[in-house]
């Protein structure tokens, strides 16, 4: 061969081993330019909670960082001390600059491609050792159409995603040396040990990610079995048991009373809750590939399509499961993806249900999205190299388009929530957010009862309507405040009694919380208005107090106990719900003096009897506790014969 045609043809083995990062390279740089579009965007909706009104973490020293990694550092309790350790960070060097923050999540978000794409190739040449020359286009292709993926906008975007892109980030590391753990006859001890520290990490980021174990075991289960039957010992198994267990400390220790930012519901055993999660699960499947307009809420009950839903829900189910079957049989790179994509999506179906504006969110694919993208990927390679490239080619430009016009909505919450209004009409969950974030605080109050009037939900538009009209006459209390407190208790009595769908649609008991939150602040603000009104201050404390508002009903309670105005047959329930308050808020010892002095009222509260044995028991006070206790039990007592 002449020098110049060697040249050439080493050039050109360049060239081609280059290629696949500049794919790569090409998708990343059109994704990043248009999360750029939203770079000097504000702070949106969470962001204020979890930064700009977090004093709390900002008055923290660099000497009291450990002090993140013994509680929780933020209003909604999670337990996140590595995604609160890096908004830290950010206000620490940057202030409060949403530029910076938004910087730091298109910097997590870039660390998480090579590791995708390392992990992907591995996965291919252990899948399809035949065919390892595919490896760099294969794991190329599925790189550039995640990082194209629509479904990272919301958590690259928002701030408040930051805790989905890092534990992205941990959770590919973790895959990354789980992958490299592999050995002829087992596996190697410091790159399983690495993985269960990765794993950890992913945890202290987003405890949801818990799945992310299984998929781990499944693959070191692979390898368990590929080790020659002579060779094979159970004690290869417990790297595979140990990451397992530490999933299940670990969720234990972190989520025992919450399962991330959103609040528990009781549990429904009707065909309801079936039918949510398997239509919950049909949504992250059809979102996972779809080219669709992307939105902060979806209507996944109240869609017109919900039976077609709940059929690919029991498809994905069922692709699942036959998966697993066919990964333990003979292992393929299709069958580990549809198995992974469903472990990854099962924090989020509503298996331990758990009230949130949306039955289904984008963020919560952000790793999902890897598996669902790469069985695309697999798929598309038993096509011609011509037909492949134009079906992958299509779906990273319908993708890429999504990535240019939905940064758009992040501009404002304002924008956000209307960009969801209008693809949704008559959908409450974003007419209630419209209504009570954009319109009211605006002064539009008949633009608010027309989004009010266009609520389908019965229910919510008749609650959604009345709390308008509160919002009205606490605003323009300027006489005396009876009429307004009569509203406001006739309106209580209302939230008291939530729609039948709240106990198995969460979206709808989240609104209804919702507006339960908007009635408290009515309160709060009549309670400004009138600060010496012991009507207003009785009443405001009372469905405070009722509503578990704690903190609030003892600021209100004691108005009304000191106030000489509050007439003498409240006093005795005024004193006792101060009492449970300060129960409630922690202080059972400050509880006993106004528990007491309900009992001392005319007439006097009885009710207080029960909660003074507890206050005796837990002030080892046991001879008063037995005596309040008894007299606890007289009373209920009276109380069932009477009825």
């Amino acid at each position: 061969m002449k020098p110049e045609e060697k040249n050439l043809s080493s050039s050109h083995v360049r060239m081609r081993r280059f290629a696949p990062i500049a794919l790569v390279l090409a998708a990343v740089a059109a994704a990043v330019a248009a999360y750029m579009q939203a770079l000097n965007y504000p702070f949106i909706s969470d962001d204020g909670y979890y930064i700009t009104k977090n004093t709390r973490l900002a008055g923290l020293h660099l000497t009291e960082l450990w002090r993140l990694f013994t509680k929780p550092y933020n209003v909604f309790s999670e337990f996140l001390p590595l995604r609160d350790l890096s908004y830290w960070l950010d206000m620490t060097l940057f202030g409060l600059n949403p530029a910076a923050f938004r910087l730091h999540n298109i910097i997590l978000y870039l660390l998480c491609l090579p590791l995708l794409y390392a992990v992907t190739s591995g996965l291919w040449r252990y899948f399809h050792p035949a065919d390892i020359a595919s490896a760099p286009w294969a794991a190329a292709a599925t790189t550039a159409l995640f990082a194209l993926h629509p479904i990272m906008i919301e958590p690259v975007v928002w701030i408040s995603g930051r805790k989905y892109l890092l534990a992205s980030l941990f959770s590919m590391l973790a895959l990354w040396f789980a992958l490299r753990a592999k050995r002829e006859l087992g596996l190697s001890a410091p790159y399983a040990a690495a993985t269960l520290v990765a794993f950890l990490a992913v945890m202290l980021s987003k405890t949801s990610y818990v799945t992310v174990a299984p998929v781990i075991a499944l693959l070191w289960l692979a390898f368990w079995l590929d080790i020659p039957a002579t060779y094979r010992r159970h004690s290869h198994l417990l790297w595979l048991f140990a990451i397992l267990l530490l999933a299940v400390l670990l969720n234990l220790v972190f989520i025992a009373s919450k399962w991330g930012s959103t609040e528990r519901l009781s549990y429904y055993f009707g065909i309801e809750a079936v039918s949510r999660t398997l239509a919950v699960l049909g949504w992250l499947a059809r979102l996972s590939v779809s080219p669709e307009s992307r939105h902060f809420f979806y209507p996944v009950l109240e869609d017109t399509y919900l039976p077609a839903m709940i059929v690919l829900g029991v498809a994905t189910l069922a692709a699942a499961v036959a998966g697993t079957i066919m990964f333990l049989r003979k292992r393929s790179m299709e069958s580990f993806a549809v198995a992974s994509f469903f472990l990854l999506c099962l924090p989020y179906i509503q298996l331990i249900p758990f009230a949130a504006p949306s039955l289904v969110s984008d963020r919560w694919l952000a790793l999902a999205a890897w598996p669902a993208v790469m069985l695309l990927t697999v798929l598309s390679w038993r096509l011609k190299p011509v037909p492949r490239a134009i079906l992958l080619l299509t779906i990273a430009l319908s993708w890429g388009f999504q990535n240019m016009e939905r940064p758009r909505d992040w501009f404002s919450h304002e924008v956000l929530v209307d960009s969801d209004f209008r693809a949704f009409p008559g959908y409450y969950a974003p007419a209630i957010y419209k209504i009570f974030s954009v319109q009211l605080p605006q002064g539009l109050l008949r633009e608010a009862r027309d989004t009010a009037d266009s609520i389908t939900t019965p229910e919510l538009q008749d609650i959604t309507v009345r709390l308008i009209d509160a919002d009205y006459a606490v605003a323009n209390a300027t006489g005396g405040p009876g009429e307004v407190v009569a509203l406001l208790n006739k309106l209580g009595l209302a939230l008291n009694k939530p729609p039948v769908q709240a106990k198995w649609n969460p979206p709808i008991s989240s609104m209804w919380g919702r507006c339960r939150d908007i009635f408290a602040a009515q309160w709060d603000s009549l309670a400004k208005q009138f600060p010496d009104n012991a009507s207003v201050r009785y009443n405001a404390g009372l469905w405070m107090a009722e509503d578990r508002r704690y903190i609030n009903a003892i600021v209100h309670l004691r108005a009304a106990v000191d106030s000489q105005r509050l007439p003498e047959p409240m006093r005795g329930q005024a004193f006792y719900n101060l009492g449970l308050a300060l129960m409630g808020s922690g202080y059972v010892a400050k509880a006993e003096a106004p528990l007491r002095a309900a009992l001392e009222q005319t007439p006097p509260e009885l009710r207080a009897y029960c909660l003074l044995s507890t206050v005796y028991k837990k002030t080892r006070r046991l001879k008063e506790a037995a005596g309040a206790e008894a007299n606890c039990a007289d009373r209920t007592l009276s109380d069932e014969a009477a009825k």
